[in-house]
């Protein structure tokens, strides 16, 4: 995975039924190839994934590092991860993939954001998933992805 070159895996791609984590997957491996770019690996959403998990930093990307294909980081994330039941996985998925801005000063942050990568007029967003959504090239919907 080079994140020089390319993006990562879109952040409502999910894995095992877990929101972020082939995002999260990508950028580890981007690490472990020292071709992370301008992405971050070990902060932000993907430490707010692995905290929900149970799930230490460092052994995460070990993992990533030693499994080539995703079913192997998916069977090692659940052999390693908190009990978690089905609803609350759900409840942590639609959490993150409606997060909006959470103060005054990040929805003026967010729609800075926009207007820098020509989306200013997108009054019609505010979620941060469908944010990296657009930096990455991807298409957002009107009114966000569901």
């Amino acid at each position: 995975m080079d994140l020089t070159r390319d993006v990562p895996r879109s952040p409502y791609a999910s894995l095992g039924g877990i929101v972020f984590l082939p995002r999260a997957i990508d950028k580890a491996r981007a690490e472990a190839a020292g071709a992370l770019g301008e992405y971050v690996s070990r902060r932000g959403f993907s430490t707010e994934m692995l905290e929900f998990l149970g799930l230490d930093v460092d052994a995460f990307h070990a993992a990533v590092a030693e499994n080539a294909a995703d079913a192997e980081v998916l069977a090692w994330v659940q052999a390693n991860m908190a009990e978690r039941s089905p609803d609350e996985i759900a409840g942590w998925n639609e959490m993150m993939m409606t997060l909006t801005p959470a103060t005054p000063e990040r929805e003026a942050w967010y729609r800075a954001f926009l207007e820098d990568i020509g989306q200013g007029h997108r009054t019609d967003l505010s979620r941060q998933f469908d944010r990296l959504d657009l930096d990455e090239g991807r298409d957002v919907p009107l009114g966000g992805r569901r």
